[in-house]
């Protein structure tokens, strides 16, 4: 008989705040309800500003996904944006603990994780994720999975993802205070790139950017696993900023402006260096009716070249400049504006292509555009979790570890490639 689980993710972001609920089982996860994309409030570059304003934005995006979904939400995953996330890649090493098989079991494992995760940081800081990458037995690279493994050491490369604690307090206190308990907090860059990449882009090497309202987060993924993650404190929102003193139109009106040209440009598939005709916003009472085209691309374009600029010099401060064959994969809520696939060919010199969530079934009408990847990545981050939790018990004839450590393996155990 399959097991059953409702699993929530719900993505706070600059812009909006969009709770999925789904229903997972082990071989499917149907999407049951949907908040659509409820107006953010509170929440700026990714943190928390204003507390009352969040909790009830979050408060209505929640019970808009319950009364679709027809249950009541008590726990979810929940992600984790903002300037503050950073990332270093650590090494761990151990012994193999001696056996009757003189096999490597689950508990070296955590063992070995966390001796990677114990890497000096400060107070202030604090780990979102550790990923292992790859493990090392008795001098043989390159294992995945080194359980049931004969060996004498152990060592494990990892991607450590970590963010300000106070951040993720804040985050969570929001969540909280909704009657809602935070399962985990997930980097939203990694929840898209759940949603969004093949595992073939993955193995291969590819770079996700998820440029949302207030940040662009960035993740290079290479052998199957992350190994470099940044947020830049730059998104969407200021290309409607831009195009609102440009037009000398209030932010609302600009941000109308963006939609609509980035539509009809995906529907007619204008370059965004034609002239075409003439832009009619009559409707936004500005000084003129109609617009050169041409003129608000260029204003578009600008603060394009701007983000996929310090894009591409994250990816050479990385040291990954020529090592990500698969190309770019763009998502988030920004990723359909006009000129954006041909800025990021221009500036990073790699294929590009817009992703769109994948691996849901059910109620995918309002989630199935860009702007819903970190939402349903988030749902999909769980629903890993879920399906692996029936081989990640630790309780053997020799006790259990610390529930810490278990936790610990749990997470890691869904993220190995």
């Amino acid at each position: 008989m399959s097991r059953e689980k409702i699993i929530t993710g719900i993505d706070i972001g600059s812009t909006k705040i969009t709770t999925v609920v789904a229903s997972v089982s082990d071989n499917k996860v149907s999407v049951i309800g949907v908040s659509g994309n409820i107006p953010s409030k509170g929440i700026n570059k990714g943190n928390v500003v204003d507390i009352d304003s969040s909790v009830e934005a979050i408060s209505q995006s929640i019970e808009k996904a319950e009364r679709m979904a027809g249950v009541s939400i008590s726990n979810a995953f929940v992600t984790l944006n903002g300037s503050h996330i950073e990332n270093l890649n650590s090494h761990g090493v151990v012994a193999v603990s001696p056996n009757e098989t003189s096999e490597i079991t689950k508990e070296d494992v955590s063992r070995v994780i966390e001796a990677a995760q114990a890497v000096s940081l400060p107070s202030t800081r604090e780990i979102v994720h550790v990923i292992p990458r790859d493990f090392v037995v008795n001098s043989q690279e390159g294992i995945k999975d080194p359980v049931g493994m004969s060996g004498v050491r152990l060592e494990v490369e990892t991607n450590v993802i970590h963010g300000s604690a106070t951040a993720m307090k804040n985050i969570a206190k929001c969540v909280n205070k909704v009657a809602i308990d935070v399962d985990e907090l997930v980097y939203a860059g990694l929840a898209s790139a759940e949603a969004v990449l093949t595992d073939t882009e993955k193995e291969l090497g590819t770079l996700l950017v998820d440029i949302g309202g207030g940040t662009t987060s960035v993740v290079a993924f290479l052998d199957g696993s992350p190994i470099h993650s940044a947020v830049l404190p730059i998104g969407g929102k200021l290309i409607t900023s831009d195009l609102a003193i440009g037009l000398r139109s209030r932010l609302e009106d600009a941000e109308k402006i963006k939609i609509r040209l980035s539509n009809e440009a995906l529907i007619s598939k204008t370059d965004i260096h034609d002239d075409g005709e003439d832009f009619d916003v009559s409707e936004f009472d500005l000084e003129v009716e109609r617009i050169p085209r041409i003129m608000l691309y260029k204003i578009v374009n600008a603060r394009l070249e701007e983000i996929f600029r310090l894009i591409a010099l994250e990816v050479t401060r990385s040291g990954l400049s020529g090592k990500l064959p698969a190309g770019v994969v763009i998502t988030g809520g920004a990723a359909m504006t006009a000129g954006t696939e041909k800025s990021a060919k221009v500036n990073l010199k790699m294929p590009v292509r817009i992703g769109v969530p994948k691996g849901v079934t059910g109620l995918i009408d309002e989630i199935k555009g860009p702007d819903s990847s970190s939402a349903v990545g988030a749902v999909l981050y769980g629903a890993k979790l879920f399906r692996g939790s029936n081989l990640l018990s630790f309780d053997n004839k020799n006790g259990s570890i610390r529930k810490g450590a278990s936790k610990i393996l749990s997470k890691l155990k869904s993220l190995l490639p």
